[in-house]
């Protein structure tokens, strides 16, 4: 679902860039659709990062403070799972 909603804000997002350029000619063709294909992917990967922070977001909701990104758990001393602790 993810995938499918990043695919359709890029392409929203490269058409009404590259129409908008290309119907009142403030660009040349080929730089209004480069300044749409770097808009669409920004805004792909803004998409998608709203989606991971809504559910790190859930997660702790559900989970408690406790729950934590590996890389935060590892930074922070916190407990972690690994084989040196196991043995």
């Amino acid at each position: 679902m993810v995938k499918a909603f990043r695919n359709t804000v890029m392409a929203l997002t490269f058409v009404v860039v590259a129409g908008s350029n290309i119907i009142w000619s403030l660009l040349d063709d080929y730089v209004a659709c480069g300044l749409a294909v770097a808009a669409s992917v920004t805004a792909g990967f803004c998409a998608e990062r709203a989606f991971v922070k809504r559910s790190h977001r859930e997660m702790i909701r559900q989970h408690g403070a406790d729950w934590q990104l590996g890389s935060e758990r590892i930074e922070s001393g916190g407990p972690t799972r690994t084989a040196k602790a196991e043995k």
